[in-house]
């Protein structure tokens, strides 16, 4: 396994500066091996052409950063106009994965918990879901669920539906321990059953408050006194023979000290 960091949840920092950053960290010792960027951190790259982002793509290469995922905000669900356009920046985020060396796509499935779902809202979601995969996989670039709270991918059971339901049952999931929190679900229960599609994994750890999720208080991965034992995920990832990224994130400036100390406590764990 290999870490990574999720610039997602540093949307008030350029790419420039995430990436001074991450020099910074690698100088110090930190393992970072990996970038997952947020499309909004593309966007200017990708305005002045595919050649700037290909420069990216090497500048990243020779500095030894990969980057496994570009993650961007789409759901399928919200209204049939809203498919439209989730559909339409699935090309465009393929077009941005194909410039940087084929990264997969990071989407969510649903914007509302899975119990909240009709059957219809579900295969229309659905169909328009593997329509964005069936462009994204022709442009060569593979496009991943996130397992999310408040989404159509937030349990075992709606997890087994997607996966049974879509084409060729080869659907790529990103596995977030954390995720399954919210609403009381072992992760690793889910971890044991849908490791096959795990393409990816999202790292990170809090306090949650269950009755203000917002007001929940980020802390290292790695905190014993976290809601997530993500050391335990780790292990059964690493039994498993998951060889892929691990990425840290973390939101805004309150979850800053938790992804520095995250960095810090990862130097001394084989991810």
């Amino acid at each position: 396994m290999k870490w990574s960091v999720c610039t997602t949840g540093m949307k008030d920092r350029s790419l420039d500066d995430i990436l001074q950053l991450v020099r910074g960290w690698r100088r110090s010792g930190v393992p970072v091996d990996g970038l997952e960027i947020w499309v909004g951190h593309l966007e200017p790259y990708a305005a002045r052409g595919p050649s700037a982002l290909e420069e990216l793509a090497s500048q990243l290469a020779d500095e030894g950063l990969a980057v496994p995922v570009i993650s961007g905000y789409t759901y399928f669900s919200r209204s049939p106009r809203d498919r439209d356009a989730d559909v339409r920046d699935i090309r465009r985020y393929a077009e941005m994965a194909s410039a940087l060396g084929g990264s997969a796509i990071r989407t969510f499935f649903g914007h509302l918990a899975s119990r909240q779902a009709s059957p219809e809202l579900w295969d229309e979601s659905l169909a328009a879901l593997v329509e964005a995969r069936v462009i994204a996989r022709g442009m060569g670039a593979d496009l991943l669920v996130e397992t999310h709270y408040q989404t159509f991918a937030d349990s075992l059971a709606s997890l087994r539906s997607l996966l049974d339901s879509v084409p060729g049952r080869d659907l790529g999931l990103i596995f977030d321990a954390a995720n399954f929190n919210p609403d009381h679900l072992d992760p690793l229960d889910v971890l044991r059953e849908v490791y096959p599609t795990v393409r990816h994994v999202h790292c990170k750890n809090y306090h949650w408050n269950h009755q203000a999720w917002y007001q929940s208080v980020p802390v290292s991965a790695f905190d014993p006194s976290g809601d997530v034992d993500n050391d335990r995920v780790l292990r059964e990832l690493a039994a498993r023979g998951y060889r892929g990224f691990v990425s840290l994130e973390y939101f805004g400036g309150r979850g800053f000290p938790a992804l520095l100390q995250s960095l810090e406590e990862a130097r001394w764990r084989s991810a």
